[in-house]
């Protein structure tokens, strides 16, 4: 029979017996040693002064303190205090027992293992063994602490225990923290799996042990003892650290090996190793970069984007403007406006719809109440009296409001033609007409969105753009300083995978996120609005009347002086919100307009009509006169409220509505105001972003839109984006000659009793035109000391110069650079300063243009031209501004100027006629090469060759005419330049 390897302590599964096919189980005889006899020196010797050895060893005493398993963990700050008085009692019950001279030397607490060190000495007699002397001092610890009531955990729940220390007891403070697994290092050859499993076993079970494997020279090789709870790792850690062992197994050969000592370090070992996430994901960037990209995009969607949605609604709705609510309008009322202090006049509070007012309001209020004190007009709109042009485009804006959105309406005119004052009064117009409006419940005035886009392009930076337009919108929270953040990701994605891994997004794509956001959030407004007017009108079921629309302009034909001076008064009240100072600020003027509450409007100055309600305490004696025309009015409050039926539909101009139906009144109205490509830039494709945007909202009947701009050279944009309907184009000019005269003379008449205005200088004041920038720059300058015919040709002189260099170009340079041909720009300057249009079929058909409509939009676009379009078409050309025309005089009549222009445009065009010869040359070259006689033809007289080969040579003796007559012009025109006698400019 072979020898078998048997563990210590097992069965073998069969035992040969006499019969050889009986076995039965039975226990060998041990053929490894014990853990305990493999274990070396247990305890050291300690010899004192006298020369006298005593042994000494420890035990380890667990659970009488709270283990720290992290850097967080307050229990053992909050049980450190009671360590002392711990290791007190510990050393009392130790101290009861002498067996071999026991003696307690000192008592140390580990607190982060939770347990405390026992070191003690004792005498042993000769003949004994110190480990049998160590067993039985154990042993008789064990009873005397047991009978005595044994050792209390920290807790307080059971009993704790002790055991000895085989090893060598370190107790340190680092920052690695108890867990279940144990990795033990062999400072010496490897101890054998199984002696090692005996060894440590004894402390709790054992889930897992792995193999030493091999490692980089110089360092120890180890095993890892995963165990089933970190207390067992603690009792083997403290108890076994620094053992040495002899591994004395058998070969295989039945031998004993010679014995090997081998000590062992135990140290804890983290469950998961240091920075392998991160060292994972530093690998693994294909796999994680998208994973984090979808993660970042998911979060916000789901947490931020219903963040941003509510402040968006914030600012649309006014939720955080604090001035409207209820308590501030009640404290101003009943407290502040009644302090003596109080600068607002009596008039002016009780004129305001809340109790409140601006000093601007009062003074209109003023005004209005006191006919005989006329106040001069704060803007040219307000001295427009009857401006037919302005009355029909406030018509057609108003009837847009009032239906539901189809188009996008485009509000263009030039810088100050009162663009923005025009849609706030249509918009205080639309906030009156509501269906379920009544006598208690108050109207809902329309909630608009202004996006000044000149804000945008002033940002230098993407992130300074998508801030611009967060912040315009109501946009928050927004993480700007993530855009730079994510470019450095993709630049080292590149790097790293060749690729980018996409969390860098352009402007454009970031300006879309943000519009797509606040499309949803004006959608979710219009929601709660109607929501809101349906609760009203529950409210007041019997109270609901609908408002007219009256118009005034069918009712009455004629107007007395007074009417006029109280319609004036009406009109100052209805306007006097706007601040007129910021004329050319569209986005402030709209900004400020729409914040307040404009509940007066002008019935005479409106195209469309006024809103009124029957009954109306204290209307004016013209108004009733108007309701009395449509069989409205009562005698008393109240009276004729009923006989109100649908028969005023016949007044209303253009089938406009009379009632607004509430589920447009809840559409909000977005405004893009400055949309010119002008102040882009080279930041001209975030328009094209919004006016996608501003299509979708129509599209989707979600908003009103209303474009304002300069000119109508970007309607383009947005009809590309829209191009399944046409877009609402309304106009506004300049004032015509009677206003602009109007507003100049009451201006001049404020500076003092002197100031007036005489024929001459009102003769210089027609050259200025209606443009109200002019106008308001002649008024600055004869404030200044100036006279107005001073005034009147310095800017005139600036025209000239601002002119010549948007025209032409500071150098030929310069010229090349510019979007239309000198020859072109010439030709349209001089025919204007001699007509005061011209047909826009003919220039474009004619040299030098010859079908180039970009050039013309060009011009149209850098003002020195304006096109004036019939349903969509262009019809004529017209100075860029009134005072051009006298410009282009200016410049006509400056001899050198004309004769350089002139001898280009002259060598244009005989290039022109001498590219036109040498075409009929050559034409007549290729009929030559048929064969046929260029006079007859086979059946005699001129055939079709010949025919044309007249035509040719037509063409060509009247193009050689042109040029022979350009180039005696070229001659007198270079001996003008060679005498440079050239008359100073006129006037």
């Amino acid at each position: 029979m072979h020898s078998l390897r048997i563990r210590r302590g097992y069965y073998p599964l069969i035992k040969p017996s006499k019969s050889p096919s009986l076995f039965v189980p039975v226990r060998l005889a041990t053929t490894l040693p014990s853990p305990d006899a493999s274990i070396l020196n247990e305890t050291t010797v300690a010899r004192d002064e006298e020369g006298t050895t005593t042994e000494q060893g420890s035990f380890f005493v667990e659970t009488v303190l709270p283990a720290r398993y992290a850097e967080w963990d307050v229990r053992n700050w909050i049980y450190q205090s009671q360590a002392p008085r711990t290791s007190s009692r510990i050393k009392d019950l130790f101290s009861k027992t002498d067996l071999y001279g026991f003696k307690v030397l000192s008592v140390e607490s580990t607190p982060k293992d939770g347990g405390v060190f026992v070191n003690f000495g004792f005498n042993p007699p000769p003949h004994m063994n110190p480990k049998d002397a160590i067993k039985e001092i154990e042993d008789r610890l064990h009873k005397d602490i047991e009978r005595k009531g044994g050792i209390d955990t920290w807790h307080g729940l059971g009993k704790a225990d002790f055991y000895r220390v085989k090893g060598r007891p370190w107790n340190e403070d680092l920052s690695v923290f108890p867990t279940n697994i144990l990795k033990i290092e062999f400072e010496g050859p490897d101890v054998h799996q199984e002696l090692l499993y005996d060894i440590i076993r004894p402390y709790g079970r054992i889930t897992s042990m792995t193999k030493p494997s091999p490692v980089p020279a110089g360092t120890l090789r180890f095993v890892t003892v995963t165990f089933s709870r970190i207390r067992p790792a603690i009792l083997a850690k403290n108890c076994l650290y620094g053992i040495g062992v002899a591994d004395t197994t058998l070969s295989s050969a039945g031998t004993a090996n010679a014995p090997t000592k081998t000590r062992l370090v135990f140290t804890y070992e983290r469950p998961l190793k240091a920075h392998w996430i991160r060292d994972w994901i530093s690998s693994h960037p294909r796999i994680v970069l998208p994973i984090v990209a979808f993660l970042l995009g998911g979060v916000t969607y789901t947490i931020f984007d219903p963040i941003r949605s509510f402040f968006i609604r914030s600012k649309v709705m006014g939720y955080f403007e604090y001035q409207d609510w209820r308590i501030v309008k009640f404290f101003r009322k009943n407290i502040f406006q009644r302090l003596s202090f109080n600068i607002i006049p009596s008039v002016g509070s009780s004129s305001t719809k809340d109790g409140g007012g601006s000093s601007g309001e009062a003074s209109a209020a003023e005004s209005a109440a006191s006919p005989d004190k006329k106040a001069p007009p704060t803007s040219i709109e307000s001295a427009a009296g009857e401006w037919k042009e302005r009355q029909e485009a406030e018509q057609a804006l108003l009837m847009y409001l009032v239906d539901t959105p189809s188009t996008v309406a485009v509000l263009h005119g030039p810088q100050g033609s009162g663009k923005s004052k025009m849609l706030a009064k249509v918009l205080s117009m639309t906030s009156e007409l509501s269906a379920t409006s009544s006598d208690s419940a108050p109207s809902h005035p329309r909630k608009t969105v202004v996006i000044d886009c000149t804000e945008i392009y002033k940002a230098g930076t993407e992130a300074g753009i998508v801030t611009s337009l967060a912040a315009q919108t109501g946009y928050w929270p927004i993480f700007s300083f993530l855009s730079s953040m994510n470019n450095m990701i993709d630049l080292a994605s590149m790097g790293l995978i060749g690729q980018k891994a996409g969390f860098s997004t352009t402007a454009e794509e970031q300006m879309k996120e943000i519009l797509e956001v606040t499309a949803g959030a004006l959608a979710q407004v219009s929601v709660d609005l109607k929501s809101k007017m349906e609760k009203e009108k529950k409210a007041h079921p019997t109270q609901s009347k609908p408002r007219i629309v009256v118009p005034a302009a069918p009712l009455s034909t004629s107007q007395t002086p007074a009417e006029k001076a109280e319609g004036s008064g009406q009109e100052r009240v209805s306007t006097a919100v706007v601040d007129t100072k910021e004329e050319g600020k569209e986005g402030s003027m709209i900004t400020k307009a729409m914040s307040s509450s404009v509940t007066a409007v002008s019935s005479s100055v409106s195209a469309v009509g006024s809103v009124v309600q029957s009954g109306v305490a204290g209307a004016s004696q013209e108004f009733q006169g108007l309701l009395g025309k449509a069989g409205l009015s009562g005698d008393k409050e109240g009276e004729g409220k009923d006989d109100i039926d649908w028969a005023l539909s016949s007044h209303s101009p253009g089938g406009l509505p009379r009632i607004l139906d509430e589920s447009v009144n809840a559409l909000p109205v977005v405004i893009l105001s400055n949309f010119a490509a002008k102040n882009a830039g080279k930041k001209e494709d975030l328009l094209d972003v919004i006016a996608g945007w501003a299509a979708s909202l129509v599209e989707n009947q979600v908003a009103h839109v209303i474009v304002i701009s300069d000119n109508r050279e970007n309607m383009r944009r947005l009809a590309k984006a829209l191009p399944s309907k046409p877009l609402l184009s309304i106009s506004l000019g300049d004032a015509d000659p009677a206003t602009a005269m109007t507003f100049v003379r009451s201006k001049i008449s404020a500076l003092g009793p002197v100031q007036s205005l005489t024929p001459e200088d009102e003769a210089w004041v027609e050259k200025l035109g209606g443009r109200a920038s002019d106008l308001d720059s002649l008024i600055h300058k004869v404030q200044n000391g100036l006279s107005v015919k001073d005034a009147v040709q310095t800017i005139v002189a600036q025209g000239v110069g601002e002119l010549r260099k948007a025209a032409f170009g500071d150098d030929v340079d310069d010229a090349k650079d510019l979007p239309w041909k000198p020859e072109q720009a010439w030709i349209v300057l001089k025919q204007l300063a001699k007509q005061d249009e011209l047909s826009y079929a003919e220039v474009l058909l004619e040299f030098p243009f010859k079908g180039d409509e970009a050039a013309l939009r060009a011009m149209e676009h850098a003002e020195l031209i304006s096109i004036t379009t019939t349903d969509g078409l262009p019809i004529s050309i017209r100075p860029g501004k009134p005072v051009y025309r006298y410009v282009f005089q200016r410049l006509v009549n400056d001899n050198i100027f004309r004769a350089v222009q002139d001898i280009g445009y002259n060598n244009k065009a005989i290039a022109a006629e001498e590219a036109t010869i040498k075409k009929c040359e050559e034409e007549l070259l290729t009929l030559k090469t048929i064969g046929l006689e260029v006079g007859n033809s086979i059946w005699g007289g001129t055939g079709a060759a010949g025919s044309r080969a007249t035509y040719l040579l037509e063409k060509m003796r009247a193009s050689q005419e042109k040029i022979v007559a350009k180039e005696k012009d070229v001659k007198k025109l270079k001996v003008v330049l060679s005498t440079m006698g050239a008359e100073p400019p006129k006037a």
